[in-house]
């Protein structure tokens, strides 16, 4: 088995701050949400039995969870300099903007900005050589 020498290049600032602001982008509404959900700040739904509504407040965690992990999963691949995530991530951002046009908390505004600010930062010129430099070895 050999080794090679394969220089593999730092992570620039704008790749360090744009997971940053993914990560925050997925945790920051979660936890915002479920602090609504359980604070009784969100009433339910009207003529919706009370079976069906622990139902629908567990499949939104469910899905909060999951949506969280995938995004953290993503922003490390980015971190890795992997274009596909970056491509992804972004692409998450539109749909999250997308989904605005529906019923939006402020969690939801916040975590859309985080995202966009990930989505600027990601695609900087400093954070595009990065990507390529991380690519060439391969």
């Amino acid at each position: 088995m050999t080794t090679s020498n394969v220089h593999v290049p730092s992570a620039p600032s704008t790749i360090n701050c744009a997971v940053l602001a993914y990560l925050a982008a997925a945790v920051i509404p979660m936890v915002w949400g479920t602090i609504e959900l359980f604070s009784g700040s969100q009433p339910p739904a009207p003529g919706v039995p009370p079976e069906l509504n622990s139902m629908l407040v567990n499949l939104a965690l469910g899905i909060s969870v999951v949506s969280m992990l995938i995004y953290v999963w993503l922003s490390l691949k980015l971190r890795a300099g992997r274009n596909w995530a970056r491509i992804v991530l972004a692409v998450f951002t539109v749909l999250q903007l997308l989904a605005l046009f529906g019923p939006a908390g402020a969690a939801a505004y916040v975590g859309l900005g985080l995202a966009a600010v990930g989505l600027v930062l990601s695609f900087l010129p400093d954070s595009n050589r990065y990507v390529v430099d991380v690519k060439a070895p391969r």
